[in-house]
């Protein structure tokens, strides 16, 4: 009787752990493509580049859809800059450019545990206001793009003219044997800067 209890309970905690292992190995595979998050887009007031070390791989992207008539203007929040096309160009809106202090100056009244990011979504924010802008593209790399549409849906609100499009031009392998240990080191990154926004946000105000 005691054995039989003992065969069950060591069943029952195999069965118990093979599944937790199933689940760790399906979140394995599944953690960069549940990061690299994109949509459909369509023509919107703005084009929005969000900061990262490759920035010049995002700019290009946010220049090129400004090309292709997805949008009349360019916002860049953490520079503090906005372009608007004239003539079939680019012009620059305002030269208060600062890309000495690309943290800090962007919203005053923010605490100091907000995230980068966070803190550049609220500038965009203003932007589009002042300019009376409702709907606009996100650009970042790709395993950016979840973090930017959780924090977009907190600050924006969940609308159908906001659209996310990641640089093609940064790679990022979807497939995780395809990973190199700089790939799992920026999706470790993004997951714990994903967990950090979720702890504050309940916090702030959108």
């Amino acid at each position: 009787m005691v054995r039989d209890v003992f065969v069950r309970t060591l069943r029952k905690i195999i069965f118990i752990l093979i599944m937790v292992a199933i689940v760790l190995a399906a979140g394995v595979v599944y953690a960069p493509r549940y990061l690299a998050y994109s949509t459909n887009y369509a023509k919107a007031d703005a084009v929005i580049v969000l900061l990262g070390p490759v920035f010049n791989d995002r700019e290009r992207y946010a220049r090129d859809l400004i090309q292709k008539g997805m949008a009349d203007y360019l916002i860049i929040p953490a520079y503090r800059k906005t372009y608007c096309v004239d003539h079939g160009k680019l012009k620059p809106l305002s030269d208060k450019t600062d890309k000495n202090n690309i943290k800090g100056n962007i919203d005053p009244v923010a605490l100091p545990y907000y995230e980068d990011t966070h803190l550049e979504l609220i500038a965009a924010k203003k932007t589009m206001k002042m300019y009376g802008q409702k709907s606009a593209i996100f650009v970042s790399a790709p395993y950016h793009m979840r973090r930017i549409q959780i924090m977009v849906d907190k600050e924006f609100g969940k609308q159908s003219r906001y659209y996310f499009s990641p640089t093609p031009y940064e790679t990022a392998p979807l497939n995780a044997w395809e990973l190199k240990a700089s790939d799992w080191k920026k999706i470790r990154r993004e997951y714990v800067k994903i967990l950090w926004f979720m702890i504050y946000s309940p916090w702030t105000k959108s």
